[in-house]
């Protein structure tokens, strides 16, 4: 094999040395053979009008594209030999070939196009841009699902196309996923040590766990079952009698006494049936770049962007698919094959420092870290900013952006979080190395802070198996602000605003404890600091479950607060610059459920007393409403002033400052002020 086929492959993976090699050897000859890959055929299922074909200002009508796109992959092709068993997976003719959703919406009138395409990383398949951006649903059908139409408003057109090997194939345009091709050995089943990991999160006795992939063998002596109560906990190994397989995809779980709804369950056993997940970032490249082409397909049928050949591609990932499109760059997957980028610019949104679990054998493209569960899984290890640095800890050199600045591929990027990544997804990694010293950020990145926001915002305060309602500070006027500024700057039209993310050198960016984070004292109202977040350590992944280096930890940082519990850093909404209540990214989870671990995805949201005499009677140390706000115009004030003044930042747009002005002179936690 030559020298130059395994240093393709050994950038931008997880495997471990010997895995590494292996894979790389099965990618055929060196010799470029053809195309990196050809749409054979992208076959409309429908076209139909969108949202009640309800008209959007200037852009008019909207129309839906539900399509299924064929694609041949060519394995020899320099750009694909990073992906794991992809020649494995080929046909008698050498070539790969699979089938993948795609769903397109787009004005009617070819005129009305913003030549914007606006590319949305599908999370589990999910259309999530439409729900967090224009506070829409996930689906297109009828007028109220469209929200406030934002996006349709500036007549962008918009783009999902699966990714997710374990997503079967829908062709319906409600979910996207896709059909790969097995990996073989010559013919013969490929096996080997997978792991599966459970958290049941609801009391019962009985329990049923999936399998991502089939077991190769019924014999339980082949596999193991552990429990235990909390990470990093002695795990107790269960019985052949506890557990039983279903069937290959599925077992059973006679769940022990003495662990709670919140214990730990993981299960190793021999696997078969690898599928080469990678091609997923191979169809987000090639399907994308064949619909920018405006290029008909290889049967010479049209495509349905054939009348509004964009001039501008923009990416957007949300939480999984943040994680997705980070590692998509980091592995090169932005370098069109005919040359240029595939995405003019890029903002990976709620994602932390994480990258995916997608381009490996055994791959579980929908597994991610937190502080309670999924430990020792690809895609949280080194790099983690977008600066090439050497890492203190591992003392590797890398980042985020180190392989495409070799080929001028790095797109505009925008890195938008919220508190709750800080906690669980080690986002002070993003800035600062793993020492805890500031990182500068590339001119080409931005990074923001969405503060004292939780991972998504939620509908209403609830709590859960939370030990307090989870946090209903809002989001989408902050993205729909930052996806304008993303345009205008993939167009050269203006710069963005300056990074708004909390640092060490700024005093924003402190150890995860009270004194250190001007947290207030709120222990009596129920809203206590966790006790740990989402450490980390370098990994041993050439075992399963994968072992961690216990000697060596990175530093992980939190923000700072203000004296009501808020970041001082970042992005800060009228929630939060004109509160009400203390916002947070963190939540615990209450008794019977692990009690005290971080509650997954969670924030915690704590209302202000109504007035003095409350927050006397209750000790509460923040400020009450009344104390705030001596009147509902008070209130209303504040919430315009915080407004106006991030619209002269430049982080909000003219209509969501009237939206929330209007939302506050609404707000039942006010009418009990005077007029």
């Amino acid at each position: 094999m030559k020298a130059d086929n395994i240093l393709r492959c050994a950038q931008g993976l997880f495997l471990m040395p010997a895995l590494l090699l292996a894979a790389c050897a099965m990618r055929g000859p060196a010799a470029d053979a053809g195309p990196a890959a050809t749409v054979e055929r992208l076959e409309i299922v429908s076209r139909k009008p969108a949202f009640g074909a309800t008209r959007f200002g200037d852009a008019g009508e909207y129309e839906i594209v539900v399509a299924i796109a064929h694609v041949k992959t060519n394995p020899a092709h320099p750009g694909n030999r990073s992906i794991v068993d992809l020649a494995a997976a080929a046909d008698a003719d050498g070539m790969v070939r699979y089938r993948t959703d795609v769903v397109i919406l787009r004005p009617r009138a070819s005129d009305k196009a913003s030549r914007v395409l606006v590319f949305d990383v599908a999370n589990r398949g999910r259309k999530l841009m439409l729900p967090l951006v224009d506070d829409g649903d996930l689906q297109a059908d009828t007028a109220a699902q469209a929200g406030n139409g934002w996006l349709m408003r500036q007549g962008h057109t918009m783009l999902w196309v699966g990714w997710q090997g374990d997503i079967t194939l829908d062709k319906s345009g409600q979910n996207l996923g896709m059909a790969l091709p097995v990996a073989t050995d010559r013919g013969a089943p490929i096996t080997g040590t997978s792991l599966e990991e459970m958290v049941f999160d609801a009391p019962g006795s009985v329990g049923a766990m999936p399998l991502s992939y089939p077991s190769a063998t019924p014999d339980p002596a082949r596999a193991e079952l552990t429990v235990r109560a909390r990470p990093g906990a002695p795990a107790t190994v269960l019985p052949a009698d506890a557990w039983r397989f279903k069937s290959a995809s599925e077992i059973e779980i006679k769940r022990p006494a003495g662990f709670d709804a919140g214990a730990i369950y993981q299960f190793r056993y021999e696997a078969r049936d690898p599928r080469p997940m990678g091609l997923g970032m191979a169809a987000v490249r090639d399907v994308v770049s064949f619909l920018k082409s405006a290029q008909p397909d290889a049967a010479g049928q049209p495509q349905p962007l054939a009348d509004i050949k964009p001039d501008v591609t923009v990416a957007l990932g949300i939480s999984q698919s943040g994680r997705f499109l980070r590692d998509f760059i980091w592995q090169g997957f932005n370098a069109a094959p005919g040359g240029g980028r595939v995405f003019d610019a890029a903002m990976p949104t709620i994602s932390g420092s994480r990258k995916s679990f997608t381009n490996v054998r055994w791959a579980q493209p929908g597994r991610y870290s937190r502080q309670h569960e999924d430990h020792g899984y690809y895609g949280d290890q080194f790099p983690f900013g977008y600066a090439t640095i050497t890492d203190p800890v591992s003392g590797r050199t890398d980042g985020i952006f180190a392989r495409c600045r070799t080929d001028d591929t790095c797109p505009k990027l925008m890195h938008v979080d919220s508190n709750l990544e800080f906690w669980q997804g080690r986002a002070s990694l993003v800035v600062t190395d793993g020492a805890g010293r500031d990182v500068a950020l590339p001119d080409d990145v931005r990074a923001y802070l969405m503060s004292s926001t939780q991972h998504v915002t939620a509908g209403s305060p609830t709590a859960g198996i939370c030990q307090l309602p989870n946090n209903p500070a809002r989001q989408s006027s902050t993205y729909r602000v930052l996806l304008t500024r993303l345009v205008a700057w993939a167009r050269g039209a203006q710069l963005p605003p300056p990074s708004r993310y909390p640092s060490v050198a700024g005093g924003t960016l402190v150890e995860p404890e009270r004194a250190a984070m001007g947290f207030p004292d709120v222990g009596k109202l129920g809203l206590t600091l966790p006790l740990a977040l989402n450490e980390l350590n370098p990994v041993d992944h050439s075992v399963t479950p994968a072992r961690a280096d216990t000697g060596r930890r990175y530093k992980v940082l939190v923000p700072r607060t203000d004296a009501d519990g808020h970041d001082l850093a970042g992005i800060r909404v009228p929630d939060i610059e004109a509160p009400l209540a203390t916002h947070t990214g963190f939540g615990l989870r209450k008794p019977g459920f692990a009690e005290g671990q971080l509650c997954g995805l969670n924030g915690s949201y704590l209302p202000l007393a109504k007035d003095a005499q409350e927050r006397s009677a209750k000790q509460d140390p923040r400020r009450s409403i009344a104390e705030r706000y001596p009147t509902r115009t008070a209130y209303v004030q504040g919430v315009r002033t915080s407004a106006e003044r991030l619209k002269a930042e430049g982080l909000m747009l003219d209509e969501d400052v009237a939206r929330v002005l209007d939302v506050a002179a609404k707000d039942a936690r006010v009418q009990a002020l005077p007029q």
